[in-house]
């Protein structure tokens, strides 16, 4: 059985090996980000951190740079594009995916990085953060800035730390903390999350698995196993195709069972 700094080639009782095909290269310099959308799929790159939209073919349809560096996991939701910055301080912004402004940036609070994120609404049973109440104005006639919205106003974010072991869900306006789950091994990535069950997918990217978690307390439901290839953006089509992006080849690949 591998630990969970390798990835040797013996098979753990119980996991699923999981073989995948090259599809094309992803146009920028090193990958480290994927999100499905019906158009296409939406990467970020960790060199030249820009986000990239490209159709299913690996044409890309739009590009644009921002703020963030050392990109580190996108995300899609609440009509915006999400970039994650794997530096200090550890920072998601929020685009205009038509223009590629930058909305907003959401500081993450806590040590651990970030390697990957998920856009999700929230659901019915969730709280949403308290709101302080309002203090007065330090200056009245010069306001301080103001947030750009309310708690729940654009939804949450599942974000990996790798270096807490831990995957932490946040309000995506605020980056209040709602919950945190344990994730067993040292380099969490990519990630989706699975409708049917209300599970969240998630790569190492060290062992090479994918572990299919209970998002309320972050027992393994699954694991799967992925020979080769780097697995650093995770995500799944609408068609159910899982697509993989490996920031050692800059290659986008899919899995085919």
């Amino acid at each position: 059985m591998k630990d969970d700094e390798g990835r040797g080639a013996m098979a753990m009782e119980g996991v699923r090996e999981l073989r995948t095909r090259t599809m094309f290269r992803a146009p920028g310099a090193q990958v480290n980000g994927l999100e499905a959308v019906p158009e296409g799929l939406w990467l970020c790159d960790q060199q030249d951190n820009r986000a990239y939209l490209i159709d299913y073919d690996g044409a890309t349809l739009t590009s644009f740079p921002g703020p963030v560096r050392n990109a580190s996991g996108i995300s899609f939701g609440a009509g915006v594009v999400w970039t994650a910055a794997n530096v200090p301080t550890t920072t998601i912004y929020r685009h205009d995916p038509a223009t590629g402004h930058c909305l907003a940036a959401v500081v993450l609070r806590g040590g651990g990085g970030v390697h990957g994120i998920q856009w999700r609404p929230y659901e019915t049973e969730e709280a949403l953060p308290v709101v302080a109440d309002a203090a007065p104005e330090l200056h009245p006639s010069a306001p301080g800035g103001k947030p750009h919205g309310e708690p729940g106003s654009c939804g949450t974010l599942w974000v990996t730390r790798p270096g807490a072991r831990t995957i932490e869900h946040i309000d995506a306006e605020t980056s209040d903390l709602l919950g945190t789950i344990p994730f067993p091994t040292k380099r969490s990535h990519g990630m989706f999350w699975d409708e049917a069950d209300g599970s969240l997918c998630v790569a190492d990217t060290n062992t090479g698995d994918i572990l299919r978690l209970d998002a309320r307390d972050g027992a393994i439901r699954e694991r799967w196993h992925i020979a080769g290839p780097e697995v650093h953006g995770l995500t799944r089509s609408a068609d159910g195709r899982i697509w993989i992006a490996d920031a050692a080849t800059n290659e986008i690949l899919v899995v085919e069972g």
